[in-house]
């Protein structure tokens, strides 16, 4: 968990570090999630990166002959610093960016607790957590609602095991408030 905390801080340092004055991101973006509740805050860092906070809700179901079915809903936090990189090609064809509207690629850090908070699936540990890069596609429409898709590798763990899997997010939400 101290790992966590300090990959967490690490992050923030250099993201403040490399702040400038000419953005192409938003300062600062809310959007929630209708999916899955939930609510992320993006934070413009430099001309083409961002911080993302993201607090959600996770949904699993398990059905098996060997135990009892069930399904839970769980707490996910999420932070991942974003590189937009084609900002400059979308604009060289006319293309929108408002609402951060692109591709990024971006290391991520995820924590998600073991007890449901609604349903009947507990696991055996108390939280989840992992680590990786994704690559990203964010669009954001005139009026606000926003898409978003995410996919890469990552390393999960608990307080029992840990092993490689994919982190993937598929996303749709409305942007209730940007600068």
């Amino acid at each position: 968990m101290k790992t966590i905390s300090f990959l967490f801080l690490c992050l923030f340092v250099e993201a403040i570090g490399i702040a400038q004055s000419a953005k192409n991101v938003e300062d600062h973006q809310l959007t929630l999630n209708v999916l899955l509740p939930g609510v992320i805050y993006e934070q413009g860092l430099s001309q083409n990166s961002t911080i993302a906070a993201e607090a959600t809700m996770g949904f699993a179901y398990v059905e098996s002959s060997f135990t009892d079915n069930g399904f839970g809903i769980y707490p996910i936090g999420r932070l991942q610093y974003r590189h937009y990189y084609n900002f400059e090609r979308r604009l060289e064809r006319g293309k929108r960016i408002a609402g951060n509207t692109g591709n990024y690629i971006s290391p991520i850090i995820a924590i998600q607790g073991g007890k449901a908070i609604i349903g009947n699936l507990n696991y055996m540990s108390d939280y989840f957590a992992g680590i990786g890069a994704v690559y990203g596609l964010q669009r954001t429409g005139q009026k606000g609602l926003q898409f978003r898709f995410e996919f890469g590798p990552g390393y999960f763990f608990d307080e029992f095991e840990s092993n490689f899997g994919i982190f993937l997010a598929l996303k749709l939400g409305w942007v209730v408030s940007r600068n």
